[in-house]
């Protein structure tokens, strides 16, 4: 989650919600997704079409995290200069909560000042009919949200599109779905 100043907008990697999805995931393709939340409150993510599980939590310096990746943001970008996050750990990695162990989910608590990570398997969206209705399955490469389950900061922009490319796709950007 990106926030550069309190009681302003939120963003992932400070992109706003209508910007083009920057990631593109191989249809049937397993990813770790990193949750990186600098802030001082904790955001119920959700992640639209698949299910997840909890990999673990580390602390991080927030701080000096975000101040970095300002400056990444207000130098241009550079990939060059993009903070790298072990850098910035304070801590060994957090084993789920009870309640996430070995259980599958649509939306995870994002701890503030930590980074949450979880693991999604297979990617395959549903492109058969679904329940007999014509044309309802997905088409490839087909885009998706992740997002704030707090209103407020769904509606302040902190969501984003992600699109899922076949798996014979060569074109259209790389895995990943990093939230800052």
């Amino acid at each position: 989650m990106y926030q550069h100043k309190l009681f302003r907008t939120m963003t992932f990697n400070a992109v706003p919600y209508m910007e083009p999805s920057q990631d593109f995931i191989k249809e049937g393709s397993t990813e770790i997704w990193e949750y990186i939340n600098p802030n001082h409150d904790a955001h119920p993510m959700h992640v639209h079409l698949v299910n997840f599980q909890v990999l673990n939590r580390q602390p991080i310096d927030a701080a000096r995290y975000q101040n970095d990746y300002d400056k990444w943001i207000y130098g241009g970008r550079k990939p060059k200069d993009l903070p790298v996050l072990a850098n910035y750990f304070t801590g060994p990695p957090i084993p789920p909560e009870p309640d996430e162990v070995l259980s599958y989910k649509d939306t995870v608590k994002v701890n503030a000042q930590m980074v949450t990570r979880i693991i999604i398997q297979e990617f395959v969206p549903p492109t058969d009919e679904i329940a007999s209705i014509p044309n309802s399955g997905a088409t490839l490469p087909a885009t998706y949200i992740h997002h704030c389950h707090l209103l407020e900061h769904e509606d302040d922009d902190l969501m984003r599109p992600w699109t899922i490319a076949r798996a014979d796709d060569d074109g259209g950007g790389h895995g990943g779905g990093h939230g800052h």
